[in-house]
């Protein structure tokens, strides 16, 4: 379920945000998901996760297609996805394998979930690192 977080997270590295990121996302807790990332790369996971649910309620399809100009929509979508997602009763092994740099205030994080390898993007943000599906791009 949504929950309202006052917790901050500006202190953490990538490395021990990507571990929250997942315990939060699975446990249904999109405000911490979404203080951890850029609001770009937040939209997009809604979008990424809330796909299957948007395959079995067309009303639910209409809103995600129109959370970045609607407020109600994005609460909606936020609401439903948050139960949707405490109910895939999914908690991956996560493993760190490496952490790299790309520029000064970029990094990518190396690991595997559930055995299954994977990147995730991390720019520095004025107010601490996020996750940054765009950080990847390399910096000239």
């Amino acid at each position: 379920m949504l929950k309202n977080s006052s917790k901050t997270y500006s202190l953490l590295e990538p490395k021990d945000i990507l571990s929250v990121y997942y315990t939060s996302l699975y446990s249904g807790d999109l405000s911490t998901v979404k203080e951890l990332m850029t609001p770009e790369s937040y939209m997009m996971t809604l979008e990424t996760f809330g796909l299957r649910l948007s395959l079995r309620d067309p009303e639910f399809k209409s809103h995600l297609k129109v959370i970045g100009k609607d407020a109600d929509a994005l609460s909606e979508v936020e609401h439903k996805l948050s139960y949707d997602l405490i109910s895939r009763k999914k908690s991956p092994v996560i493993e760190m394998k490496s952490v790299s740099w790309n520029g000064e205030e970029r990094q990518t994080i190396n690991y595997t979930e559930d055995g299954k390898i994977k990147k995730l993007y991390f720019s520095k943000e004025k107010d601490g690192w996020k996750i940054n599906y765009y950080a990847g791009r390399k910096v000239a």
